[in-house]
């Protein structure tokens, strides 16, 4: 079931607007905890790049800000098929950008973040907020498809599994538009063979019977080749999708781990550089 309507007095949210370089209005909803100051998570929802709305993900992304206390700002980026890439990812730059700008301070750190195929474009840009001199205090994955092709044996292994494999292929060819008007993919997907050395600490999680769980595993495996520190956890009980969903009475497995990692790295008392090798 979805999570149900719920009351966090500790979290306060509201809605804003960041205009794009083309006068695109891109909506958010900005979910500030008691803790909003030391440190913001920009968040891009998932959806195949093809679905998924602010409204959707709103009870979902106030349980996480309930839960961590921090901030968190969910990107309303422009979809598929109408919309190709770069278009969600230059969305989620600005709003990058902006937040960088706007909402946090000397003392505050900005993360990057999303689930699914949000993870997808989350990934895509750290790697240009590295090239182009933007900080990042890190970024957090949840099951992100990282493969355009869906190559990977997990994908083989596992074709009835959702998400199926024809299925993401078809979700990234409307992601990325007509062979013939497809423009620079450097930051499609970070397993490109792009050098990675120098990208922000990096936290994945999968479920081990997820098909995109390969495309996870080996980027965890390329950021530790080129010396990024990359926190993976594989976890046979999570199914895609599971940021969205309650399942239970207990807390959202994925949001108790993506809390444990914000935690990690922000509280001082820990080592923010000891992460843990991927299996």
């Amino acid at each position: 079931m979805r999570f149900g309507a719920m009351t966090a007095a500790s979290v306060r949210w509201s809605e804003s607007e960041v205009q794009a370089e083309d006068g695109y209005r891109i909506p958010l909803r900005i979910y500030d905890g008691p803790r909003a100051g030391l440190a913001t998570l920009v968040w891009a929802h998932g959806g195949s790049w093809t679905r998924g709305s602010l409204e959707d993900w709103h009870a979902a992304c106030l349980a996480l800000t309930s839960l961590c206390g921090l901030r968190i700002v969910n990107v309303g980026y422009r979809l598929a098929p109408r919309w190709t890439h770069p278009t969600a990812l230059n969305d989620l730059l600005r709003v990058v950008r902006w937040a960088s700008a706007h909402l946090t301070d000397p003392a505050s750190q900005l993360v990057i973040g999303g689930d699914s195929a949000g993870g997808t474009i989350a990934a895509g840009a750290a790697l240009w907020c590295r090239d182009h001199g933007i900080p990042l205090a890190g970024q957090i994955l949840a099951y992100p498809p990282l493969d355009p092709e869906c190559t990977a044996p997990s994908y083989l292994a596992m074709p009835a599994r959702f998400p199926e494999r024809r299925q993401l292929q078809q979700a990234w060819a409307r992601y990325r538009g007509p062979l013939a008007d497809r423009m620079d993919e450097s930051y499609l997907t970070p397993l490109n063979g792009s050098d990675l050395s120098g990208l922000c600490r990096t936290a994945l999680i999968t479920g081990t019977f997820d098909p995109v769980s390969d495309d996870v595993r080996s980027y965890a495996a390329n950021l530790q080749r080129d010396g990024v520190p990359a926190l993976l956890h594989t976890d046979p009980a999570l199914e895609h999708g599971d940021f969205l969903f309650q399942r239970g009475p207990r807390p959202n497995p994925v949001h108790v781990w993506i809390n444990t990692v914000l935690d990690t790295w922000f509280d001082t008392t820990h080592d923010h550089n000891r992460m843990r090798t991927p299996r």
